[in-house]
């Protein structure tokens, strides 16, 4: 299966799993034209921000908007409702997937004090390359950004604790939590976009350890590699903006101590898994993991810190 990460994002296997998708949509699904011409044209947009799960997406995203708001005379503001965070001029982000082409994806927001979307410069994706339908791919800009697998799955265990939406999931009881299946979907990412860094002609990877540690030269580099190139007190005012503090700030009282988007754990409860798990998934990973992507889990140092 491991194998299947790689080739998968080669001719002609991506070839004939990209041919499959386009032709179901043209035989039963909606705007059947208008997803061809997503598949073709990608709505002219170049630039893909491919990022794993619980890696700081909507942190990241919301400070290079309010950045470039700011280097374009906005007032770099956003607002809150439920657990999204709404930049003033709207997101500058889509989802790289059908539901941008059938309109499902502007439909699945129900914001009404402000643009939902404003000056759409930005695909992100959140799958492995091969599962991406575009002809358009290997002309983009592609910035990814990887997390160390571990404090990912650890993240997202708290995450559906935080939120309830797996009420089945108990803090106290970590066999209650699905790690192969959420393991599985890591190492498929890990491995494909590492394939793809071998070969793609223009594509920057980061990781959001160092994201963490210099958002404002990392973001900078980022933007810069899109064609949207800020100016550096733009960047960090930004980043001075989405702290953790300041977008809980904005967050309705009764939401602030529940809340899935940011995360307020101490460093002291990161990474508590038993031995048996941990060996479980470091076992996996050994035997699975073409692509370590500069992670050594070998030990536990560098994989469970709290950022601020």
């Amino acid at each position: 299966m491991s194998r299947l990460h790689v080739l998968g994002n080669r001719f002609p296997i991506k070839h004939a799993w990209d041919a499959a998708a386009v032709l179901k949509i043209l035989l039963g699904g909606q705007r059947r034209l208008a997803c061809l011409r997503f598949y073709f044209e990608s709505a002219g947009v170049r630039n893909l921000y491919a990022i794993g799960s619980r890696s700081g997406m909507v942190w990241s995203l919301l400070g290079m908007s309010l950045a470039w708001d700011l280097a374009n005379g906005g007032d770099g503001e956003y607002r809150s409702d439920g657990d999204m965070f709404w930049p003033t001029r709207g997101l500058n982000h889509m989802r790289f997937d059908w539901r941008v082409a059938t309109g499902e994806f502007e439909r699945m927001y129900e914001w009404r004090d402000g643009p939902v979307f404003g000056e759409h410069w930005l695909w992100v994706g959140r799958l492995p390359y091969y599962r991406l339908r575009s002809a358009r791919l290997k002309e983009m800009g592609i910035v990814l950004v990887t997390r160390s697998i571990l404090a990912a799955l650890d993240s997202r265990f708290h995450k559906f604790v935080t939120s309830g939406a797996k009420k089945e999931v108990s803090l106290d009881d970590e066999r209650s939590f699905d790690w192969d299946r959420y393991l599985s979907d890591a190492i498929a990412f890990h491995n494909s976009w590492g394939d793809v860094l071998a070969w793609h002609p223009k594509i920057l990877h980061l990781r959001y350890e160092d994201l963490k540690r210099d958002p404002v030269t990392t973001h900078m580099e980022m933007m810069a590699f899109w064609g949207k190139k800020s100016p550096r007190e733009c960047v960090k005012e930004a980043f001075r903006r989405v702290t953790k503090k300041e977008m809980l700030k904005r967050m309705p009282m009764d939401r602030s101590d529940n809340v899935v988007r940011v995360s307020t754990r101490p460093e002291s409860e990161r990474g508590k898994f038993s031995e048996d798990l941990k060996n479980h998934l470091r076992g996996r990973l050994e035997r699975e993991l073409i692509h370590t992507l500069g992670y050594d889990y070998n030990t536990d140092t560098g994989h469970f810190i709290n950022y601020d």
